[in-house]
């Protein structure tokens, strides 16, 4: 008897048999380094996170412009201006706090809000109806200091899903939501391709940028110019939103003598 297999027979011959069993164990095997390959390629998820559901208690000093902002003493440090965390403030959903702290901009507060934080840039998503102001005296708040200018190549990605919300909260799948956030008054941040560099955007004034002024430009790869300013441990772009424009490569070569 040969090995020659008929499917009706209920059995192959043994040695057929063994030969598909070591092809078998031999593919499953390669299905498992391949699908270890597959996931150690992966670009690991940063580390960010939105504090969904767990309220926290913060008092500060409340800042307004250019994007609302409450200036927390770290410990030990209360009373020095220039030893303040910073973190930036929104509202529940995609709208911006500028209308829950308009009558609080100067002020000592006590909010109650949701941690959001990536790497070292944190958020607080406030809690409605949480706000009531302090007697103590408001800190001097630090100076913005002007740092030259600077030629960065990056993207557009709305502060609030960027620093935790949403994971990843950037590239051509996340445009839309991110143009939302951005036209319902969540800081835009510009994300540099090389670093992954963050610096809120603010117009030539130095103020905040219209809430619509970026919508062709969010999830683009462009090339900004403007002046880097810096206020404490955060980072502004300003920049003239006219001169910014699209290329028929979406990124222009930075020039020969560029700052950054």
């Amino acid at each position: 008897m040969n090995d020659f297999y008929v499917g009706y027979l209920p059995k192959a011959p043994t040695a057929l048999a063994g030969f598909l069993r070591r092809i078998i164990v031999l593919l499953g095997f390669i299905g498992v380094a391949v699908a270890l390959a597959l996931v150690t390629a992966q670009m690991p998820f940063t580390k960010s996170a939105f504090e969904y559901g767990k309220i926290r208690q913060f008092e500060g000093i409340i800042e307004a412009r250019p994007y609302p902002t409450l200036l927390v003493a770290r410990p030990g440090e209360i009373g020095s201006g220039d030893q303040d965390s910073r973190y930036l403030l929104v509202a529940p959903g995609k709208h911006g706090a500028d209308g829950l702290i308009a009558a609080f901009d100067g002020k000592r507060i006590r909010l109650q809000g949701q941690l959001i934080y990536r790497e070292n840039e944190t958020m607080i998503e406030i809690e409605r109806g949480s706000i009531s102001p302090l007697n103590s005296p408001p800190a001097p708040q630090a100076p913005t200091v002007d740092m030259g200018p600077v030629t960065v190549t990056g993207e557009i990605v709305d502060s609030k899903c960027y620093l935790g919300v949403m994971n990843p909260g950037n590239g051509k799948v996340h445009r839309d939501c991110a143009a939302r956030c951005i036209s319902g008054g969540i800081p835009p941040i510009f994300v540099s391709i090389d670093k992954g560099e963050q610096f809120l955007l603010v117009g030539a004034d130095g103020d905040a940028i219209g809430p619509d002024a970026l919508r062709e430009f969010i999830a683009e790869p462009i090339t900004v110019r403007g002046e880097l300013l810096q206020k404490e441990g955060s980072r502004f772009l300003r920049v003239d939103v006219e001169e910014l424009h699209h290329t028929p490569h979406k990124v222009e070569a930075p020039p020969p003598a560029s700052n950054f």
